[in-house]
């Protein structure tokens, strides 16, 4: 496995798991002062012989030659501009592993499938990862079967509905709206894999 950046090495504790015992994750971090803490926590964690660290700028310079192409299952990018290390992971990542990328503009996403696309990727699948929070409560609801103007109707056919007033739950139903206001910054995972000659 390989992945770009490192970070705090939360992420690559993970994968790491996941791979282990047969496996190994090459993690990639441009600052050296992050890669040498990060290295330093997967020591003291016991994950020294699954966890190599590495400095290198994979935006600038590629994930370099490793043990030859193809010799990587999947790459995990989590960069400013993924696109740019796009090229390079195409070329160490075997035939239909699998690529995936966080990003947290859709701009940036749009880039990223732009440079899967070119580098014979199949098509990518993104997903956003906004929690959208629902408030739930014991409501009473009116339905105007007849759709009659002014009875909180939607026009012929019904189906119009709006909140009672009623202070006990005697016809109260419970329901589930999302929330008006959504605070918090979305996000967006990307997986592409590499077509098969």
């Amino acid at each position: 496995m390989l992945e770009s950046g490192t970070g705090s090495g939360a992420l690559t504790h993970a994968l790491a798991r996941a791979v282990a015992p047969g496996g190994r994750v090459d993690t990639f971090e441009f600052h050296q002062g992050r890669a040498d803490a990060a290295r330093a926590e997967f020591e003291r964690h016991g994950l020294a012989d699954v966890v190599q660290c590495h400095v290198r700028d994979v935006q600038s310079n590629g994930f370099g030659p490793g043990a030859g192409a193809g010799d990587a299952d999947a790459v995990f990018l989590d960069l400013p501009a993924p696109w740019l290390a796009v090229p390079s992971a195409a070329t160490r990542l075997r035939p239909d592993g699998v690529l995936a990328s966080f990003s947290p503009c859709v701009e940036q996403v749009q880039r990223t499938c732009r440079a899967l696309a070119d580098a014979g990727f199949g098509p990518p699948a993104t997903h956003e990862l906004l929690l959208r929070e629902h408030r739930v409560a014991r409501e009473a609801l009116v339905t105007d079967v007849l759709g009659r103007e002014g009875k909180g109707g939607s026009g012929a056919g019904g189906g119009g509905a709006k909140r009672g007033r009623g202070a006990d739950d005697a016809g109260k139903t419970v329901v589930a709206r999302p929330m008006d206001v959504a605070r918090g910054h979305t996000g967006y995972l990307t997986f592409a894999r590499r077509a098969v000659d």
